[in-house]
């Protein structure tokens, strides 16, 4: 992968601190419709070289939700575990979003997670996900990568406990909200998700500050159907 001035320098930044720990911050359900985002942030011995089954949660081949999600539960139980220092996870219910927007509450959470490791393990290295960088004092430094969940080995994993998390969630979800097909698509606006709200119209846990959700709602009151 071709790197950036910005990634070289701060992989350089990783490389060359004298910390023990290096924090890997990431977030998924960014583009869910439905459901709430998950921000984690994940604690290594920074000299972790990773694993090559640890990756960024997207990179899971497959197209079947459910054994995407084992392909990571795999990775997380055989190779992130074993090597796990701590961890912090910060649920971002969709209410949240719609309330505040979705940009200002990732924020909220990464800087929440974030701070919370650097208290525990200060002198660390944060290296976040993105280009959202908190201000940390007791972090010796904190770098942000767009594609870091590439990257750094750290990022990688926290991407794949925040995937885990956020999936059994809607799993769970599935269960509580029928016909939404939730364990198929966890939220994501995939067309047998439109055609369930076009239906159904939203459930509880739906973002009705997203635009699909409200051209659907829109649809739905063209159509008489609320």
């Amino acid at each position: 992968m071709l790197l950036n001035h910005s990634q070289e320098w701060a992989i350089r930044v990783i490389q060359q601190t004298h910390a023990e720990y290096i924090v890997g911050v990431d977030e998924v359900g960014l583009g869910a419709c439905a459901g709430p985002a998950i921000v984690c942030a994940a604690v290594f011995k920074k000299d972790w070289a990773g694993h090559p089954e640890v990756k960024d949660s997207k990179a899971y081949s497959g197209t079947d939700a459910q054994k995407k999600h084992e392909k990571r539960t795999k990775a997380l139980e055989a190779f992130i575990k074993p090597v796990l220092v701590h961890r912090e996870i910060y649920c971002v219910p969709h209410k949240g979003i719609d309330e505040i927007g979705l940009g200002p509450a990732i924020e909220d959470a990464m800087r929440r997670v974030s701070l919370k490791c650097s208290h525990f393990f200060p002198g660390c290295v944060v290296a976040l996900d993105g280009d959202n960088k908190p201000y940390l004092q007791r972090a010796s430094a904190v770098v942000c990568l767009p594609k870091g969940d590439v990257l750094v080995p750290a990022i990688s994993a926290a991407s794949v406990i925040a995937k885990t998390t956020r999936d059994a969630v809607m799993f769970m979800y599935d269960d509580i909200h029928p016909g939404y097909s939730f364990r198929d698509h966890v939220g994501y606006f995939t067309e047998r998700h439109k055609q369930a709200l076009i239906e159904k119209g939203p459930s509880p846990i739906h973002r009705m500050s997203y635009k699909n959700v409200q051209e659907i709602m829109a649809l739905r009151q063209s159509l008489g159907a609320i």
